[in-house]
């Protein structure tokens, strides 16, 4: 097996898209879309058929409008060996948290409050309600997954990508980012991570340094990274009262706020 290079990296970067609110939900690497590809029948034909199956695949991600949601199948046991379905979503962005918050009232899933206190110069960049995630043990799941797959059945046998168009309105995940400059800091809001199996140890960088504080009655737990290839400075994660919805308050590296100045904005948003 040998991984194609034009292909993968076209995936990953569909996968990151996301992370601009405009791009693919569901995983890092587009679950169930295996990034190997055979070379039994010659690397030539191979090479063909991913091209053909990429420029596809691009030009559906590229069609689907703010607010909607792509399942799609590939009908290849090589490079779809799971034999499962994928998602691709564009979230709604928005330049104002006024009609950031008119969006999620129409919204199923937790809101993203307006923090004050912000550090001197820092304004709203944009704030992003991102599509949500699709269990494969869900009931939405199975159903897209005998539509597509029964689709591939009756399809053309050439034909490799099938794909159905679904609309939405829940989320789980929701980001606003506020930025000076190169500097910026984001509050992201969403479900917590699973728990871990009983037993596991959660990673931490050696260079993270971890603290639990108080704030306005809530536990929150401080993380700072000194080194030099870390994504943030400052993170500051706590849950709301109930247990089911966690903030990130984080900085990026460009960013000089203090940890008070961080916790300051934390405060208004803990209730």
């Amino acid at each position: 097996m040998k991984l194609h290079y034009d292909f993968k990296k076209t995936l990953i970067a569909l996968s990151a898209a996301i992370l601009l609110g405009t791009g693919v939900a569901g995983g890092e690497d587009v679950p169930g879309l295996s990034l190997t590809i055979a070379v039994a029948s010659g690397q030539q034909a191979a090479s063909q058929t991913d091209q053909k199956t990429q420029k596809e695949l691009q030009a559906l991600v590229a069609g689907v409008k703010e607010g909607s949601l792509l399942a799609y199948y590939v009908r290849d046991k090589v490079s779809n060996p799971q034999d499962t379905i994928s998602f691709s979503g564009k979230g709604f962005v928005f330049k104002d948290y006024k009609s950031f918050a008119a969006k999620f009232k129409a919204l199923k899933g937790p809101s993203s409050p307006q923090p004050g206190n912000l550090p001197k110069g820092f304004t709203l960049a944009t704030a992003i309600i991102y599509p949500p995630a699709v269990a494969n043990d869900s009931e939405l799941y199975l159903q897209l997954e005998q539509e597509l797959k029964a689709a591939a059945a009756a399809g053309n046998s050439n034909k490799q990508l099938f794909s159905k168009i679904i609309s939405w309105n829940q989320t789980n995940l929701s980001m606003q980012l506020y930025a000076k400059g190169k500097a910026n800091f984001s509050i992201v809001t969403g479900s917590p991570p699973a728990k871990l199996p009983e037993g596991a140890v959660p990673f931490v960088r050696a260079s993270e340094t971890k603290k639990e504080l108080t704030v306005n009655g809530r536990k929150v737990v401080l993380t700072t990274d000194s080194a030099k290839d870390a994504s943030f400075n400052t993170k500051l994660v706590w849950l709301d009262n109930s247990g089911t919805i966690q903030y990130t308050l984080s900085d990026n590296r460009a960013s000089t706020l203090a940890t008070n100045e961080m916790l300051a904005v934390a405060k208004t948003i803990i209730k």
